[in-house]
């Protein structure tokens, strides 16, 4: 909810530059010149909804990288294992287990298989559950 807000009250030129499909643009663009609060809060519901389908751990990032240039974050070794092993082969993940012999092989095979091959629509929850578990992983050993 608040990242929908969020949207509607940034400068033009950053909203431009999240790179948003013209749908969404255009919905953050209508709800922007509303003024009555209750179509406002009508307005807003939705962009939430427009925005279910998209990454927004990535549009957060962006923005964040656009309020603030100078200071992005730096990744954890988790969220470069993340990128590791979905842009990787067998290899990457060979490389993964051998690192850290603690993980469990099957259902961190089936996490990254769910991140790859998930709809627009769960690819969040996906990549968080391999996130978390990765990092789980990692403070085991």
């Amino acid at each position: 909810m608040e990242f929908a807000k969020t949207l509607t009250t940034i400068s033009e030129r950053h909203l431009l530059r999240l790179q948003l499909s013209e749908e969404v643009l255009r919905v953050v663009q209508d709800t922007r010149r509303i003024t009555s609060p209750g179509a406002r809060a009508r307005a807003l519901r939705l962009v939430r909804q427009e925005l279910r389908g998209l990454d927004l751990g990535l549009l957060r990032e962006r923005l964040e990288d656009l309020s603030h240039p100078n200071s992005r974050r730096a990744s954890t070794p988790a969220d470069d294992w993340r990128k590791r092993l979905l842009d990787g082969g067998e290899a990457e993940f060979a490389a993964f287990l051998e690192q850290y012999s603690r993980a469990e092989r099957q259902h961190m095979r089936t996490l990254l298989r769910n991140a790859r091959n998930a709809p627009a629509a769960s690819k969040n929850k996906a990549l968080s559950a391999l996130t978390q578990a990765l990092r789980d992983a990692m403070s085991a050993g």
